[in-house]
Parts: structure tokens; C-alpha cells; sequence
């Protein structure tokens, strides 16, 4: 993929199907991809949580401005 086409075709998705479930193998599969995110200095000084508890999520909509997504992504 060239960069301008990367850059140009970047989305911000503000609406998911809350019904939507992801499998155990595609998870795996965003998490390997997001470790491959560049960091200064190559430490890999990033860290992830997946939040699965629905009345957590509840509470992260809520300090979270009550974005929707938050709740009704199929991850968080």
C-alpha cells in the first residue's frame, strides 16, 4: 500500500453493530498486527487491554464522555 493511499483511506467509525462478536482467532490476529506498531526507539513500550466485562465497558462509556463505541464495538 503506498502512503498517500494509506493516509487517504484512513476511516473513523463512529457506529458498530452491537451484536457483532469477534472470534478468538481474528482477535489474535488485530492484537499481532497492533505489536507491529512502530515505537520511538523500538521499545515496545505499548500495552493492551481487552475489556470484555459489559458492565466495565458501561462504566469506561461513561469516562469516556459517553461515546457510543466504547459500548457497542466488538472490542474494547
Amino acid at each position: 500500500m503506498e502512503t498517500f493511499e494509506a493516509i487517504y483511506g484512513r476511516r473513523a467509525l463512529k457506529h458498530y453493530d452491537p451484536q457483532h462478536q469477534l472470534t478468538d482467532s481474528e482477535i489474535r490476529k488485530l492484537m499481532e498486527a497492533a505489536i507491529q506498531s512502530p515505537t520511538s526507539f523500538n521499545i515496545q513500550n505499548w500495552r493492551f487491554v481487552l475489556v470484555r466485562d459489559k458492565e466495565l465497558r458501561k462504566q469506561i462509556r461513561a469516562a469516556a464522555n459517553d461515546q457510543a463505541q466504547v459500548t457497542d464495538s466488538a472490542l474494547l
